[in-house]
């Protein structure tokens, strides 16, 4: 159970804040490049690039500056493998950042969730108790609430923490 006194998100987040979170997010998506959905089967078919693959094309690139046209057929455009990388660097900066920003609120929200169950929990227990000393009220509500619990007893998980 969490520690009931410690709260270390205490408040919302505003409606007007998680507007302008909500827009700066579609924003962002709306500044990616554009056609750069995959589907499923794109997603397993397309090459990743790790940090060995990143070197080469980058020597590649190097290499095949000095190289005239007798070595490199006309087709090959290294203006766009310059770019390709390019973007691929600032993806890469941006992937970062929001695998960053992720994290923290991944961790808000565990944060919220623990403490919202912890908080929860230590009422049901208050609940339990009342029922169990016939205070009115109580036995409907404990009856509606213990329902969370009744079917983890039959799966093996653990009920919540009682007070005995």
């Amino acid at each position: 159970m969490s520690n009931l006194s410690e709260n270390r998100i205490n408040g919302i987040i505003s409606d007007p804040d998680l507007t302008t979170m909500r827009q700066n997010v579609q924003d962002f998506i709306d500044l990616l490049p554009k056609n750069t959905s995959l589907t499923d089967e794109q997603r397993s078919r397309f090459s990743s690039i790790n940090v060995a693959n990143k070197v080469f094309a980058e020597d590649v690139l190097e290499e095949s500056s000095t190289l005239g046209t007798e070595i490199l057929p006309a087709f090959i455009k290294l203006a766009e493998l310059e770019a390709d990388l390019k973007v691929f660097n600032q993806l890469d900066s941006l992937e970062n950042a929001l695998n960053n920003a992720l994290q923290r609120l991944q961790d808000a929200k565990r944060i919220a969730g623990h403490e919202a169950f912890g908080q929860s929990t230590a009422i049901y227990n208050a609940v339990k108790l009342a029922s169990d000393a016939g205070i009115p009220n109580a036995k409907a509500a404990y009856t509606k609430l213990k329902v969370r619990f009744d079917a983890q007893g039959k799966s093996g998980g653990r009920p919540p923490e009682e007070l005995t």
